[in-house]
């Protein structure tokens, strides 16, 4: 609800008489004092603002995704370059690494674009750009796969427990809609693993008919193998608790897909576990 009503929004209308309507009725619903609606020329504008503003955010995730490995093989931190990045006020929308894309908009609002070009406005191409970020974004969770079974060496990953933190698709958020971390838990699956699943915004995961745990303290009950951060929640970020909850655990692989551990965390783990994160090749 905070997020409809304390939010920018555009609108318009078919002539003067319907988009006066649809500004007196969104100013029933958004707090406009603080967040002024903005009027458009017409009802494509408006259309084509929602498409460009998630394949803008798509695309940039994407180029991320595409950096976040060029990091890795050159033993760079990329968070930290990241941030030192950010430090530009004209570059504070650089996203960082993460697992992939999910949520209902990111994942089919470029792909709409693209459609709607081709298919209503009688063009021959299609937004090429736009349809190759969202390739890349749903490729990313079998790159991240990929990796994790790595940190395996000379063990296999059959039969192994897994204890995944987080499958919302976004930090803070319960909303497991086409979520990253389910094409994640399916090649996990697919691979015999064993799963466990904790998320303290979720008690259900409707797409896997799986109950989910919000507490992570199960970890020393479960004795798993390996640990995947899959969503960056804030409670996985500067936790003391969960860290003393692992570093209790027999050694186990650690994998950080979101950048939740600093350095000083990665350093005490460290110390009697494997730790990887993902974007990060200086570890």
């Amino acid at each position: 609800i905070d997020s409809i009503q304390n939010f920018y929004r555009v609108y318009s209308g078919v002539n003067k008489k319907s988009a006066d309507r649809v500004e007196k009725f969104l100013k029933t619903i958004i707090s406009t004092k603080d967040y002024p609606l903005t009027r458009l020329k017409n009802t494509n504008s408006t259309e084509l603002s929602k498409v460009l503003e998630n394949s803008f955010r798509a695309m940039n995730i994407a180029f991320m995704v595409e950096w976040s490995r060029y990091a890795e093989e050159s033993s760079v931190d990329l968070y930290e370059v990241v941030e030192a990045i950010r430090m530009r006020p004209t570059h504070k929308n650089i996203m960082l690494p993460g697992i992939g894309v999910g949520g209902y908009c990111l994942t089919k609002d470029p792909l709409l674009a693209s459609w709607s070009k081709q298919n209503l406005f009688s063009s021959s191409s299609g937004l090429s750009m736009s349809e190759n970020a969202v390739t890349t974004n749903h490729n990313m969770p079998y790159y991240a796969f990929q990796q994790f079974k790595s940190l395996f060496k000379d063990s296999k990953i059959e039969n192994k427990k897994i204890f995944m933190l987080g499958v919302s698709y976004a930090p803070d958020v319960g909303d497991t809609r086409y979520t990253p971390v389910e094409l994640m838990y399916r090649l996990l699956m697919k691979n015999s693993c064993e799963l466990y699943l904790s998320d303290p915004f979720i008690n259900f995961w409707e797409e896997t008919q799986q109950t989910v745990s919000k507490n992570y303290n199960d970890i020393n009950k479960i004795n798993p193998d390996a640990i995947i951060i899959s969503t960056g929640h804030s409670e996985y970020k500067e936790n003391k608790n969960l860290i003393e909850t692992i570093l209790k655990s027999e050694p186990l692989i650690i994998y950080d897909t979101v950048g939740a551990l600093n350095d000083r965390e990665i350093s005490s783990l460290s110390q009697s576990h494997l730790v990887k994160v993902l974007g990060r090749g200086d570890i």
